[in-house]
C-alpha cells in the first residue's frame, strides 16, 4: 500500500479553467489545480523546481512528476485539438498574501487587492 497523497499548497485557483479549440475538438485533456500551479511557478514566475517544491510544500520529485503530466496533457490538447480543463486535485488554497510572496509581482492575492476583490 502506497503513501497517502499530501495536500499541495497553491496560491489560488486559476480564473480561467477551460480552453476550447476553435473547431470544438473531441475529448478533453485535464490538469489539476496543483499541476497548473507548478506550470505557473516554473514557467511564468521562473522558480527553480526546488523553490517551487518549497512553496507548494511537496518534494522536488513530486514537482517533476506534476510538471511532466501537465506538459503531456497540454501537448495532447494542442496536437489533438482537445479541450483543456483545469480542475481538481488535493490542494490547499492560500487564504492571504504570505511574507515569502512580498516580491512576487504576479501573486494572485496582490492582483486581487489591486482590483479591490479582497
Amino acid at each position: 500500500m502506497g503513501r497517502p497523497r499530501k495536500c499541495r499548497c497553491i496560491c489560488s485557483k486559476p480564473r480561467v479553467t477551460r480552453f476550447l479549440p476553435e473547431n470544438g475538438g473531441q475529448g478533453c485533456a485535464v490538469i489539476g489545480y496543483d499541476e497548473y500551479e507548478v506550470m505557473r511557478l516554473l514557467d511564468f514566475e521562473h522558480y527553480s523546481q526546488e523553490q517551487c517544491a518549497q512553496k507548494m510544500q511537496v518534494s522536488r520529485p513530486t514537482v517533476t512528476r506534476m510538471y511532466e503530466h501537465a506538459r503531456h496533457q497540454i501537448a495532447d490538447a494542442l496536437v489533438n485539438g482537445r479541450e483543456l480543463v483545469i480542475r481538481g486535485g488535493d490542494v490547499l488554497v492560500c487564504a492571504h498574501l504570505k511574507p515569502e510572496c512580498a516580491g512576487v509581482v504576479h501573486c494572485c492575492h496582490r492582483e486581487e487587492a489591486q482590483n479591490g476583490e479582497e
